[in-house]
């Protein structure tokens, strides 16, 4: 009885809560009007309202039915304005970026372990901090010396393939852990069952089951991060407690054993020598874990999960595959394989990399940003909308505020890159799309944003490009997908299904992987 009774009056404080936040909203109402959105209900606003499933879909038909790129909806107190173009993404993000280079506050991610990575810091110094020890690491000129890595774990990953054809995602996976932790600690992952490969798995798990970034109750209600599972009930919250060890390993036991001339090595022994001669530290240790961390969350699961989408498009697209090969063999010839000094004369196989990431982005809404201060968009408002009730309450309170309200800024990655006005017939795998109008081709534009927008996009997106091309290029090169076939002999048409949350990646599908050919085999066998 007393259980149930706390468990109300939690509900009630929470309800009671939100109900300031809307008197709040009310009484600062702007002069100018919110971008259009569907009715919410009063009080919880578009909560029931906004699908659980396929959200970025929803936003982007609301967008079309309201015409207007950017929408606005409302979530127990919270304001989400969603940016449904290539070209509001562009102004808003980009143009205006010294304003929306903030996050919101990740309470659910700092639970789970993912609060000092440069992904999900808030703006400030420490952010700061962090963008400048990776920018100049990962910039696309500095990537360039991991090149001939990515070429020797891309044909590795392919022997790999043909002696276990049925474990290919497991090869594809190491293929993307290998790079990454090779980079970041020097850390050697040599075959497909390495311990290192569980480690990757369980926090890449972790991080894309537990729900949308700052989509929580306790993203809304800071709060509730300090109160025991059996008083909330809150499914997210609990799912971050319990894989927090997923994480934290992740971020410790590559670091222990980080190897000289990569990027840990060369944090870790600045911080140490700083540390002997009683200079000031500029990061701690927390730091550049994170910036590993920061990493392996860019590269790790977007090579992986593009690979995968790669490969069901080539089952369902027989003749791609051939009309990539044939260019691959007038460009490159029988006698060795793909390099990246290779990359500006396959055309073609550019326009399949760059039609995988616009056919299904891997973050459909990507990961929210904040603006430091109100903003006009097209003579719509776009609040800074940050707002603290109780904070006369921390003379005995160890938080900040009970609660707080925040405008989040999405940019659909999926209204972006299935936009009809942009991309004819948009749900259609079709690299001729991107043909030069100049050889006769449609001209269609190479998809924008799959890397995040602004200040914030991704610092590893040169690298993880670079990897993806390079084994999507050998893959064809060496392989043949086609549809597997059953017992009785009958083809398996493979399952295009995608989980659903703050990351999509493909389900696991059927499929029959062979090498092209006698020539590809013993070029496979000779790298």
């Amino acid at each position: 009885m007393e259980l149930i009774f706390s468990k109300v009056l939690l509900e009630l404080a929470i309800i009671s809560l939100i109900a300031m936040v809307a008197v709040v909203h009310w009484r600062s109402k702007p002069t100018l009007p919110l971008p259009p959105g569907p009715p919410g209900e009063f009080l919880l606003g578009h909560a029931r309202v906004i699908p659980k499933d396929n959200t970025a879909a929803a936003y982007a038909r609301w967008s079309k039915e309201y015409n207007s790129d950017i929408i606005h909806v409302r979530s127990l107190g919270r304001s989400i304005v969603v940016l449904n173009s290539a070209e509001a993404a562009k102004d808003v993000l980009e143009r205006k970026g010294a304003n929306f280079c903030d996050r919101p506050k990740f309470t659910l991610l700092e639970v789970m372990g993912w609060g000092m990575t440069l992904t999900f810091l808030p703006f400030g110094k420490r952010w700061q901090m962090h963008r400048k020890l990776l920018q100049t690491s990962f910039s696309n000129t500095n990537v360039r010396k991991w090149h001939n890595l990515q070429m020797t774990e891309a044909r590795k990953t392919v022997r790999n393939i043909l002696r276990r054809p049925d474990a290919w995602e497991t090869s594809l996976r190491r293929l993307a852990v290998a790079i990454v932790l090779q980079v970041s600690y020097g850390t050697e992952v040599p075959h497909d069952d390495d311990p290192y490969i569980q480690i990757a798995n369980d926090a890449m798990y972790a991080t894309g089951n537990g729900g949308a970034p700052a989509n929580s109750i306790v993203d809304l209600v800071p709060l509730a991060r300090h109160l025991p599972d059996w008083l909330i009930r809150d499914w997210p919250l609990r799912f971050a407690r319990q894989w927090r060890w997923a994480i934290q390993k992740l971020h410790d036991v590559p670091f222990d054993v980080a190897q000289k001339e990569h990027v840990t090595h060369q944090l870790l022994n600045q911080y140490k020598s700083n540390e002997a001669l009683g200079n000031k530290q500029e990061w701690s240790l927390e730091d550049i874990k994170g910036a590993a961390g920061a990493v392996f969350i860019a590269g790790a699961d977007t090579t992986w999960a593009t690979c995968v989408i790669f490969i069901l498009n080539m089952v369902l697209h027989p003749e791609i595959q051939e009309k990539a090969r044939h260019q691959l063999d007038l460009v490159i010839g029988p006698d060795r394989l793909p390099e990246f000094s290779d990359r500006g004369s396959l055309p073609y196989i550019e326009h399949i990399v760059q039609e995988v990431y616009r056919w299904s982005p891997l973050a459909p809404l990507g990961i929210p940003h904040k603006s430091l201060r109100d903003d006009v968009y097209q003579g719509m408002f776009i609040p800074q909308g940050k707002v603290r009730i109780f904070a006369c309450c921390r003379s005995y309170m160890p938080w900040t505020s009970l609660i707080t309200s925040r405008t989040v800024v999405y940019a659909n990655a999926h209204a972006i890159a299935h936009d009809e006005r942009i991309y004819h017939s948009p749900h259609d795998f079709n690299p001729d799309r991107y043909e030069p109008l100049a050889n006769g081709g449609p001209g269609e534009p190479f998809p924008v944003g799959n890397f995040g927008f602004g200040r914030r996009a991704c610092v590893g997106r040169f690298l993880a490009d670079n990897s993806v091309w390079i084994m999507v290029s050998t893959m064809l090169a060496t392989l043949q997908f086609r549809k597997k076939r059953d017992d009785a002999g009958n083809l398996i048409e493979p399952r295009v299904s995608f989980t659903n949350g703050g990351t999509c990646h493909p389900q696991h599908f059927e499929c029959s992987i062979k090498p092209r050919n006698l020539e590809a085999l013993a070029l496979v066998g000779a790298s």
